[in-house]
């Protein structure tokens, strides 16, 4: 796996590597940063500690929630059997919010003095204590840094027998109050709106949900309807072409058999259903995450490549009909390749987020574990409506051209386009993965080349030999793959990363500023604490959640978000825009979606905070075609912070999607 830690750390060193020399050279110079401890009982087991770090003049370190490739301070303990646990620290303060002139990144930075206090429980109350750790810092000025420093404490917490009197319970509440505002000395100069925002807490959010179907016989329709339409999504393409394929192939059938192999493609489709429900309901994976998982990523390419190769003509999958035949030549489609199609095109269609399925989902995930397989089995069923009713009607295939030659051309041209799925779904890996799946690829294209080279009329004993051999070859090489390559790989990309930062570091302001006129949008990354501490500051937030893997949230991104319109609106109303991004799993993320009321945590899914009334988010999702409902949130939203009365958003779910609004 690619290891993001020695990325950023190599990353760190390369911009450091321009002042090293003034580094050496102030080696004789004072401490850029003292760091002192004090402990203190506030309770019978428990106990206050509190780091100071005071920063030369003109000098700033990092706070702890400091983005990478910068280097954010850490607070160490070292592991005690005293101790039972210990709290976060939070700073008395603040860190001032900034951009790097030059490379545009996020600085959260901290001058003067800055104490980080944290509770601890301790197992005893008789037994001194000594509590050790280390604060991890690196003190930088306008120009340079210096060497990052790791400064070892140890503080003594004397035993105590006696209960506390009220005297010292009074002052740890006083402490606890402290810890909570944060300290009053700080040089952090506060607006009379921030101050309105102090106390916000992402825990706090008043979703008020518009009326949605409570009952299961009103969502499963909507569930049902979703299901039909993913057919129309561009990820089921190569399979809806092969089943164009087949009922060609079952023109000269009798209706029987044309039923059951809808019913075989039905069942295929509905196991992978059952799957993904049980996913969610055990796991609470969500639909399309799998997709986050670079395993599954790479075997699913590995699978749809094999596929591509069939039609190509490279092999023969060895069930009855997969892809058909010409002329009679070959068996028309079997059971099992029409069961295999069901659950190849429901693979397929995970990526992909259709209207009215974000909300059929959110409401399946809150409810028993019945309901929700009865919600992803409608999903199925809806996705399945148009085979089963050509199966129920087998004239309603009579319109399409009789079996010939032509078929050859087609299916071929669905191979390609099952290539071009491979390019799909390896566009959002990591990128260190990219070129050892290139590699299993080919390891599956050996394999299945040297198995298709025993026909089918060979002896059992004969195929499952040269089965058994590309077998092997596929797992050795794909072993090489992911051990050696990637390795080998994850080293090129860093140095490439390096060489890219040392052409890119000198880009002029000039630049920047043309960046913004032509309607580009300044993402910044999302995380918790950024939230927050921009809600508390009285700044609006728009928050765009989506994921490589998403081709819905792509397609939105391109359509309606990133145009001059929605980059003017936000600019404009001086809204901050965040990118929460789960190609990757993240917890933090998934966590937000459900504080917004999105239970499953689907994406796409979009969340407006208002300056004046943070708590009560203004939230869209669904499918886009134009960046009129993002513009009108965000008006709205500035009317909300002007106490105006704010503009009704008339929605529309394949259009906007999803509003909601705080009363």
């Amino acid at each position: 796996m690619f290891n993001k830690s020695l990325f950023y750390f190599v990353l760190c060193g390369f911009l450091l590597l321009p002042f090293v020399s003034s580094i050496a050279q102030e080696k004789d110079n004072p401490q850029q940063v003292e760091i002192s401890a004090q402990v203190s009982r506030v309770a019978l087991n428990e106990a206050e500690l509190v780091i100071t770090a005071k920063i030369q003049p003109g000098l700033h370190i990092y706070a702890q929630s400091q983005p990478k490739p910068f280097l954010a301070t850490k607070i160490t303990l070292k592991p005690d059997n005293q101790i039972r646990s210990a709290g976060p620290f939070v700073p008395s303060k603040e860190p001032v919010l900034m951009k790097h002139e030059k490379l545009g990144v996020e600085l959260h930075e901290h001058e003067g003095t800055v104490s980080w206090r944290s509770r601890i429980q301790l197992k005893g109350s008789d037994a001194a204590t000594s509590i050790s750790g280390t604060l991890f810092s690196q003190a930088c000025e306008k120009d340079r840094c210096f060497a990052p420093t790791t400064t070892p404490f140890q503080v003594q917490l004397a035993g105590t027998s006696h209960p506390l009197t009220t005297q010292q319970k009074t002052a740890a509440m006083d402490l606890s109050l402290k810890q909570t505002i944060g300290d009053k000395n700080s040089d952090e100069i506060i607006s009379t709106d921030d101050q309105e925002n102090s106390s916000f807490s992402l825990n706090e959010l008043n979703i008020t949900k518009q009326q949605k179907p409570q009952s299961a016989w009103s969502v499963l329709p909507l569930a049902f309807i979703a299901g039909f339409l993913l057919n129309f999504m561009p990820c089921v393409l190569p399979v809806v072409g092969l089943k164009l394929l087949s009922f060609v192939q079952q023109a000269n059938s009798d209706r029987k058999r044309i039923l059951l192999m809808n019913l075989s493609y039905t069942v295929g489709l509905l196991s992978v259903m059952m799957v993904l429900a049980t996913l969610a309901v055990f796991a609470g994976l969500g639909w399309g995450e799998q997709f986050s998982s670079t395993a599954f990523t790479v075997s699913l390419s590995a699978i749809v490549f094999a596929f591509g190769l069939s039609f190509l003509g490279v092999w023969e999958i060895p069930l009855p009909g997969f892809v058909g035949s010409v002329g009679g030549k070959t068996p028309q489609e079997g059971y099992g390749g029409a069961f295999s199609k069901g659950v190849l095109s429901t693979l397929l269609a995970t990526p992909c987020s259709g209207p009215f399925l974000g909300a059929a989902l959110a409401w399946a995930v809150t409810q028993p574990g019945y309901l929700t397989f009865s919600v992803f089995a409608a999903v199925g069923l809806g996705m399945a409506s148009p085979y089963l009713i050509i199966g129920l009607f087998p004239s309603m295939i009579r319109f399409l051209p009789k079996p010939g030659n032509w078929m050859i051309a087609f299916k071929q041209i669905m191979g390609f386009i099952m290539l071009a799925t491979v390019v799909y779904l390896m566009s959002f890996m990591s990128i260190a993965a990219v070129v050892p799946t290139v590699l299993l690829l080919l390891g599956v294209g050996i394999g299945l080349w040297y198995a298709g080279r025993v026909p089918a009329h060979e002896t059992i004993r004969k195929q499952l030999r040269a089965w058994s051999v590309a077998a092997g070859m596929v797992v050795v090489i794909g072993l090489l793959s992911f051990t050696w390559l990637q390795g080998v790989m994850q080293q090129r990309f860093e140095r490439a990363a390096q060489r890219f930062i040392s052409s890119h570091v000198e880009i002029s302001q000039s630049a920047l500023v043309e960046s913004q006129t032509v309607g580009a949008i300044q993402w910044e990354s999302y995380s918790p604490e950024r939230l927050e501490s921009l809600l508390k500051a009285g700044k609006p937030v728009f928050i765009d959640f989506t994921a490589d893997w998403c081709l819905t949230c792509k397609a939105n991104e391109a359509a309606a978000i990133e145009t001059r319109e929605v980059a003017t609106a936000l600019r404009e109303s001086n809204v901050i825009a965040l990118r929460a991004d789960k190609t990757e799993p993240s917890p933090a993320v998934d966590r937000l979606l459900r504080q917004l009321g999105n239970s499953a945590a689907s994406i796409p899914f979009y969340a407006v905070f208002p300056a004046g009334k943070p708590n009560e988010p203004i939230l869209l999702d669904g499918v886009y075609a134009t960046p009129a409902p993002f513009v009108k949130a965000i008006d709205q939203s500035k009317a909300i912070a002007k106490n105006k009365k704010p503009t009704t958003i008339v929605t529309n779910r394949i259009e906007t999607g999803r509003h909601v609004t705080g009363s």
